[in-house]
């Protein structure tokens, strides 16, 4: 039987380097947001103006992603995970801070958002050294059950990141949207509320 084990939290950390409670009521999205709508009618999400929509990368960092799992652990499935959308703020060494979204088929075995969040982290801790979780939040995103989870790790060959994701469910697919940011772990705290507005903003129709 497949391992239930999931990467698509892992992948997003390519981008950077090129208790639980629910939430009944909606968050709200800053006023100073711009929203991407996607042109297949699939999803649309928020982020601050001064960030930039990037695609023209996801073809290479799918590619990226998928040989790097393959050179640090056997017997992760990659080949399904897709990249959906990355954007952030550009600079010399990439982009910081950033989001990076990836949907995988479900892995066997999860039938609900909380053994998706228990496959994710096994996916994670399969590969990242010191892994730190410091919150994790059921919340309604888009008015799906979802988890927000924020953690600290180090990635081989990758380095620290200290990262937001939020993982949620539709159809058969797995989704997660994970923010962080290339400058390092210490700049983190000056970019949470943005990376807590833009995960929750995310919309999936279908």
């Amino acid at each position: 039987m497949r391992q239930c084990v999931s990467i698509s939290a892992l992948a997003i950390f390519l981008v950077v380097f090129c208790t639980a409670c629910t939430a009944e009521t909606e968050w709200v999205i800053p006023d100073d947001f711009v929203t991407y709508d996607d042109p297949d009618g699939l999803y649309s999400i928020s982020y601050p103006s001064d960030w930039k929509v990037n695609l023209a990368l996801i073809e290479q960092l799918e590619g990226f992603m998928k040989d790097y799992i393959a050179d640090i652990e056997e017997g992760i499935p990659v080949e399904q995970a897709t990249f959906l959308f990355m954007a952030g703020i550009p600079h010399a060494e990439g982009y910081h801070p950033n989001v990076g979204i990836v949907i995988e088929p479900l892995p066997v075995g999860v039938v609900g958002v909380r053994t998706l969040l228990r496959a994710e982290l096994n996916g994670i801790t399969a590969v990242a050294q010191d892994f730190q979780e410091i919150s994790r939040d059921k919340v309604k995103a888009g008015g799906r059950d979802a988890y927000i989870l924020e953690y600290k790790a180090t990635f081989p060959n990758l380095g620290s990141s200290h990262a937001l994701v939020l993982f949620t469910i539709a159809g058969d697919n797995a989704w997660t949207m994970t923010c962080t940011s290339l400058e390092g772990i210490d700049d983190f705290d000056q970019h949470v509320d943005d990376f807590q507005s833009i995960v929750r903003s995310l919309r999936i129709h279908e």
